[in-house]
């Protein structure tokens, strides 16, 4: 059992925990929710005992071991996977170790005496592999490893030599097979493909401890959670249930509130009106002081609190073609290796397409083709006439400029007739404020570019909308506010997105890109699974593809180099606008000096090699996941202070 009571926690002036209450107990599963900045992982860090409580009290159940993996977990040494794994059980390392040494002097032909003492003391370890669970270790091993995507080959491969994004699952594999009583994960999903979270959410299902889980993917806490807690102006509020349960509760409380509120308020008008008249009059008087005293000790109904602003998009209106709007033949695309091979499907006017597919796959080189940042190196890709294209990037370097300031962004990119207040007053509805809209673009958080981004999206009129994983960067609230957005938008849409709870919101087809292939399917994410399910074989295709034809080994192995270290590159500058997010000031500028030489190694990279890596850029981390377990002695009360021991061509 974890639990933390009465909480109390401050940065500077920021209250970030007031009077908070939280239990984790047996196979809890809880969903920590609450906007961008509310404190979620500060929280996390009290729970482990890594950050210190202003005031409220601490308390672990002595022996409790408890996992945390942090945003951005991960491990880089110069051990192979294998081995990394088994690090997990430091005792069941020595002692198999201790085992080895046993062997070999039972091998060099002992004295009868020795022999006996070493044959003892192999039984002994044996025993102790067994009290250690070690006889099943390997095979909980390859489980959580193969679930998570890791091959068979990669066991022999140094964890160093892993892209960031795959160093993150080899932190929150290690973790899993550790199985801590309690696993406290920040954020789990990043950087796992579509795969990867279905298993980790069956995996969670069944875990024999607890887990308190913060994540903006709504789909995987409606699988895992059974409890949410939501995190609001530095208190905590339980709710029971999944994060659905958790919205319909919270609108049934907030309207149970908002009409005690509301009958309140017309009884104390009403009171008040009564004293209003009667305190001046000779009979009536008493009775006016009477019942200004009882309001005076009445308890008030607060006023639900208002929702935290969104930003707030709106497409301008759009001369909707009739017809095809994009027609995308035989295209082929390479670097040094087969990418996309003979794709080929249309999409039509007010058709939402979803591009899904494991990393890698190509979705992001097929968007950049449509978008005319790439040429195919054969095939044809056709926009209809007039109709205009809009492109949402991933990495948003490629289309913001980081010597601008914002104003200076929207005003270079503007259409004809837009003067600077239009401009402002379209940054204000994506929440810049005069000041922040003088901010250099190089100095602007992950989450803030991607609403730049989204800002300029909305000056043009486009038929066509390319999004590249538009919802990452972005809080519940603000992904709500973006398919609001695009459920009114009358033009088509292809997306590319590892959200499900977007796409079941937003798309009415799926493409699946696997193997160069594009697969698509009629329906939404779920409609989607459950053709995968039931029909088998049996699913619409596109059109047949040829075996993929040879190419040169000794190039491949350099392209894959290439796009190892490219790959990791960006996964640092993508780490960094994570941490940017929520950096103390006496921080910032350290990280803004780090973000710049990133961004240059970046542009180098990319200038040497411009065939660039196949699809999305993942978050390369730095520190090693936790794993604190609690002395085994009399259970104490922790204060604020505790802290546990670690333990082609293109037409128009």
């Amino acid at each position: 059992m974890l639990r933390v009571t009465h909480a109390q926690k401050a940065f500077g002036s920021h209250q970030v925990l007031v009077d908070a209450t939280i239990e984790i107990v047996g196979n809890d599963r809880i969903a920590l929710v609450g906007r961008n900045g509310a404190g979620k992982t500060t929280l996390l860090k009290i729970l482990l005992g890594e950050e210190h409580l202003d005031g409220g009290n601490r308390f672990v159940q002595p022996g409790t071991e408890i996992g945390w993996l942090p945003q951005d977990a991960g491990i880089r040494t110069d051990r192979t996977l294998w081995d990394e794994m088994q690090t997990a059980f430091p005792e069941l390392v020595e002692v198999r170790h201790e085992l080895e040494e046993v062997e070999q002097k039972l091998g060099d032909n002992p004295d009868m005496d020795e022999m006996d003492r070493l044959i003892e003391r192999q039984g002994d370890l044996y025993d102790r592999i067994d009290q250690l669970d070690g006889y099943q270790v390997d095979a909980r091993i390859h489980t959580v490893l193969a679930g998570l995507g890791f091959s068979q080959d990669d066991n022999d491969k140094l964890t160093k030599d892993f892209s960031g994004g795959w160093q993150m699952r080899v932190a929150l594999a290690k973790l899993l097979v550790r199985k801590p009583e309690i696993l406290l994960l920040d954020e789990p999903t990043n950087h796992l493909d579509l795969a990867a979270i279905a298993w980790l959410e069956e995996h969670l299902q069944t875990y024999s401890g607890a887990a308190l889980i913060v994540s903006h993917d709504r789909y995987f806490l409606d699988r895992v959670a059974k409890r949410t807690v939501e995190m609001i102006d530095g208190k905590l509020n339980n709710y029971k249930g999944n994060y659905s349960a958790y919205l319909a509760e919270r609108a049934r409380r907030r309207a149970i509130l908002q009409t005690a509120f509301e009958r309140q308020q017309k009884f104390l008008q009403k009171q008040q009106q009564f004293i209003a008249r009667f305190r001046a009059n000779a009979n009536r008087a008493a009775q006016a002081r009477a019942r200004e005293k009882l309001l005076s000790k009445m308890a008030k109904v607060a006023a639900p609190a208002p929702d935290a602003p969104s930003f707030n998009l709106r497409f301008p209106p759009i001369k909707n073609p009739s017809g095809t709007v994009a027609t995308i033949r035989g295209v082929n695309k390479s670097f040094r290796r087969p990418v996309l091979r003979d794709i080929t499907f249309a999409v039509e006017r007010g058709e939402r397409l979803a591009l899904i597919g494991p990393n890698g796959g190509g979705k992001s080189t097929l968007l950049k083709m449509i978008a005319g940042v790439y040429e195919p190196d054969s095939g044809e890709i056709s926009i209809a006439d007039n109709v205009q294209v809009g492109y949402f990037a991933q990495d948003q370097s490629q289309t913001l400029d980081t010597e601008r300031t914002v104003i200076e962004e929207v005003m270079a990119t503007a259409p004809a007739g837009w003067n600077e207040e239009r401009a402002r007053g379209l940054l204000g509805r994506f929440l810049f404020s005069q000041n922040e809209v003088e901010k250099k673009i190089g100095a602007l958080s992950g989450g803030e570019k991607s609403r730049l981004s989204l800002a300029k999206l909305m000056m043009k009129p486009s038929g066509l909308l390319l999004l590249d994983e538009p919802t990452n960067h972005f809080d519940v609230p603000a992904k709500e506010a973006i398919e609001a957005a695009l459920e009114s938008y009358p033009g088509t849409v292809i997306v590319a997105s590892h959200d499900r709870y977007f796409l079941d919101k937003v798309v009415k087809k799926i493409g699946e890109v696997e193997d160069g292939r594009l697969n698509i399917f009629l329906g939404n994410w779920t409609e989607f699974t459950e053709q995968r399910i039931g029909a088998g074989a049996g699913l619409l295709r596109g059109a047949d593809i040829n075996d993929e034809p040879e190419y040169d080994e000794t190039d491949d192995a350099e392209s894959e180099a290439q796009e190892e270290e490219l790959s990791a590159a960006i996964a640092d500058l993508a780490d960094l606008e994570v941490r940017l997010e929520t950096a103390e000031t006496a921080d910032r500028m350290t990280l803004l000096l780090e973000r710049e030489r990133l961004e240059k190694r970046v542009q180098e990279l990319e200038d040497a090699w411009l065939k660039v890596s196949f699809d999305e850029p993942v978050a390369e981390p730095a520190p090693e996941p936790v794993t604190v377990k609690e002395p085994a002695k009399s259970a104490d009360a922790r204060g604020a202070d505790a802290k546990p021991a670690k333990s082609g061509k293109k037409k128009k």
